[in-house]
């Protein structure tokens, strides 16, 4: 997969024209734009991104508050600044803030370009891996004792994720905004992957618990999990679980005492009236969505990657579309609709009987996982 590279300036048209420029180097990197700093978090919180440039002056968020929530959050990431106020202080000032590069405008797209592939050049200096067994490398990272950075890269779903060692021992991990032992379990558990090593390690201090070892056996548990709930969308089809959620009520405890009591007296006969039972209070009915949460919540905790769960009849059309091409290639019943429209948003969209429920999710999260949970 190509890197993504996010530009961040509140100017629209030079952000249009970098985007269009520096289309040319496409083979080398990919670009994002964002016009604003709240907008570039929200990206980076969402997308496996390797370089940020930013403006230097913008409302809200300007570059430096930017640069320092980039280095706090995302330290792996690199950042050039731009700025077309430059200032004998500047550039000094902007270095030592952290940034990795400094540019003032005008410039040309090449130049940027030319600072952009400096830094991919870096990042890739130790080498790339395809199709490679991650744990085996792992513990060869491990054995010799090195300090370095790992850009693993999920072949399967594209996500990306980093490794952080020093000196053969794991210290974090990351996959868009989430760092820690989260992040490291989840990309150790990734099955197909192609990684790139970088030769330093932006962490001093060990923010994960436990050795590598331990935490590649926690890993594996987990690989297995994701694969028997890929196996068993395999037997049907991607947008097809082998049982539907079920929609039905749950039962009210009181009817079946009053059902009971009937019985009892139909048996024994009028003169026979039938004991009296003491009234309970019956249990809490839960709504379809509140159902969901709860299961999901229960099954996957708090990084579960689901943004919000709620019901919804716009999608009741697509729901139908889908349900027909179900039929006409005998695909047999839609129980579970997955939908991307890309920086808008992922979906899970469940048809029922009564309204449509859609549960939002993270580009990164655990999807197989949260619809093996569903079935």
């Amino acid at each position: 997969m190509v890197p993504k590279v996010l530009i961040v300036d509140d100017d629209q048209s030079w952000l249009s024209l970098m985007h269009k420029e520096l289309g040319s180097y496409s083979r080398d990197f990919a670009i994002r734009t964002a016009d604003s700093g709240d907008s570039a978090l929200a990206i980076l919180k969402q997308e496996h991104i390797v370089v940020v440039v930013s403006d230097l002056r913008m409302p809200g968020i300007d570059g430096f508050d930017l640069l320092s929530r980039i280095l706090a959050n995302y330290p792996d990431i690199p950042v050039i600044i731009v700025t077309a106020y430059d200032r004998p202080k500047t550039k000094d000032v902007v270095f030592r803030s952290g940034a990795a590069g400094y540019l003032t405008k005008p410039f040309s797209p090449d130049i940027l370009a030319g600072e952009i592939n400096k830094i991919l050049r870096k990042k890739v200096a130790g080498g790339n891996l395809h199709n490679v067994s991650l744990e085996t490398f792992l513990q060869l990272v491990e054995m010799e004792q090195q300090t370095c950075t790992l850009h693993v890269l999920n072949k399967t779903n594209k996500l990306g994720g980093v490794l952080f060692f020093r000196n053969g021992d794991i210290v974090n991990a990351r996959i868009a905004g989430r760092q820690g032992k989260a992040a490291a379990y989840e990309i150790l558990s990734w099955s197909s992957v192609s990684v790139s090593i970088e030769n330093d390690c932006v962490f001093e201090e060990k923010l994960i618990e436990g050795d590598l070892q331990a935490i590649l056996l926690d890993a594996m548990r987990s690989k297995d999990e994701n694969e028997e709930a890929s196996q068993a969308l395999a037997d049907g089809n991607e947008i097809v679980l082998d049982e539907p959620v079920s929609g039905e009520e749950p039962v009210n405890p009181g009817d079946v005492k009053a059902e009971a009591i009937e019985a009892q007296a139909d048996v024994e006969g009028a003169q026979n009236p039938p004991p009296v039972v003491e009234e309970t209070e019956p249990e809490e009915e839960l709504s379809a969505v509140e159902s969901i949460r709860r299961q999901l919540a229960a099954a996957l905790g708090n990084h579960s990657g689901i943004n919000d769960i709620y019901t919804d009849d716009d999608w009741d059309q697509i729901i139908i579309q889908a349900s027909n091409l179900g039929e006409i290639f005998d695909l047999g019943q839609l129980n579970v609709l997955y939908a991307s429209k890309g920086s808008e948003g992922q979906y899970l969209v469940l048809p029922e009987d009564d309204e449509t429920t859609v549960i939002s999710i993270d580009p990164d999260a655990p999807r197989d996982r949260i619809i093996g949970v569903l079935s």
